[in-house]
């Protein structure tokens, strides 16, 4: 372990679904319709993550999980792929791969998320620290890895789609929910909490902190119903943390601010009216530093239209944001390759 609040993985792969439960059970039912397209069962689960994980691996990911080392497996692995169109190679002497094919897709049941603009190289490295940490996380819980399970899990909760992160409209209109593709660890019996993960490879942490704002209404639902949320952001290097750790400040800032404003509105409704005897010392105490937050004109002026019209405070939803937790985890692996590929 590092710092507080940084943990380092040290990954450790199995091939067993007994010792599995980060594994959904669905996922040997894809992964058996990959191995009825000729793959060993083990090489089959490999593939079957790689495509639900967005599509791109390196060798060593497969040894790791596999718990070998070099030799015979991977290059039949490899070439068994490539000779079924399953596989695209990058560059010359490659070590980072592509899936492809529809007919990988179509067994895994995904789309290919490694089309279009998923060859960029921070789509591909992102999605290479993912596979780092879904392998390094197998035993320790259940992670919920495609849309639907996500979606069907959080409506098991009672939490409506307009709560989901969601991308824009299709030519369809349909919205795609939970469009980055990022693990979710799920509370576990007696254990009410939920994990998220952000995985970061840009020059800056807008990512971040729209990763935070397109979740941001599904945490608030999760709070409302007692249960922790804790964001783990991976990263390949330590210096990616600061700027993580500041956008991280600033959202749980603003989000207090935000969903705290209507407990804000009725505080103050009780002071100006002088009612001293509704308002307990714990009340006096939250007024005062809810004041702090929302003294702005703006919120000055939602207040009176609020109080005299009825109007919705912004995001009326309480102070989740302070009770969500913040993890780093340091991946201490060679991410060349996804650099390398997009020259």
């Amino acid at each position: 372990m590092a710092r507080d609040d940084t943990a380092r993985v040290s990954a450790a792969g199995t091939d067993s679904e007994e010792s599995d439960p980060a594994i959904a059970a669905d996922f040997f039912r894809r992964a058996e319709r990959v191995e009825a397209l000729g793959y060993r069962p083990v090489d089959a689960e490999f593939l079957t993550a790689v495509a639900l994980l967005g599509g791109f691996f390196l060798r060593r990911q497969y040894r790791v999980f596999r718990g070998t080392g070099k030799g015979r497996a991977e290059f039949e692995l490899i070439g068994r792929s490539m000779d079924n169109g399953h596989v695209q190679a990058n560059g010359r002497r490659p070590s980072l791969y592509r899936l492809c094919g529809a007919s990988l897709f179509g067994a895994v049941g995904c789309d290919d998320p490694g089309s279009g603009a998923g060859r960029a190289r921070r789509a591909a490295k992102q999605r290479l620290l993912v596979l780092d940490y879904w392998i390094a996380c197998i035993g320790e819980g259940r992670l919920l890895l495609t849309a639907a399970e996500k979606a069907a899990y959080f409506a098991s909760l009672g939490i409506g789609e307009d709560c989901f992160p969601a991308a824009a409209r299709n030519r369809q209109n349909r919205r795609k929910f939970f469009p980055e593709g990022f693990p979710i660890g799920v509370a576990s019996p007696g254990s009410e909490s939920v994990r998220f993960t952000y995985a970061h490879a840009g020059s800056s942490a807008h990512g971040m902190e729209r990763h935070l704002a397109s979740h941001e209404p599904l945490a608030a639902a999760l709070a409302r119903r007692r249960f922790a949320c804790e964001w783990v952001v991976l990263a390949d290097s330590e210096a990616q943390f600061a700027r993580l750790r500041d956008a991280w400040r600033r959202w749980q800032a603003r989000a207090e601010r935000d969903w705290s404003e209507g407990e804000y509105f009725e505080l103050r409704r009780l002071v100006d009216k002088r009612r001293w005897q509704q308002l307990s010392r714990e009340d006096v105490e939250r007024y005062a530093y809810l004041s702090g937050l929302h003294r702005t004109a703006a919120a000055e002026q939602r207040y009176h239209a609020w109080a005299r019209d009825g109007a919705h405070p912004r995001n009326a939803g309480g102070d989740f944001a302070a009770s969500c937790r913040y993890r780093e985890v340091l991946m201490e692996f060679d991410y060349s390759a996804a650099d390398a590929a997009s020259r």
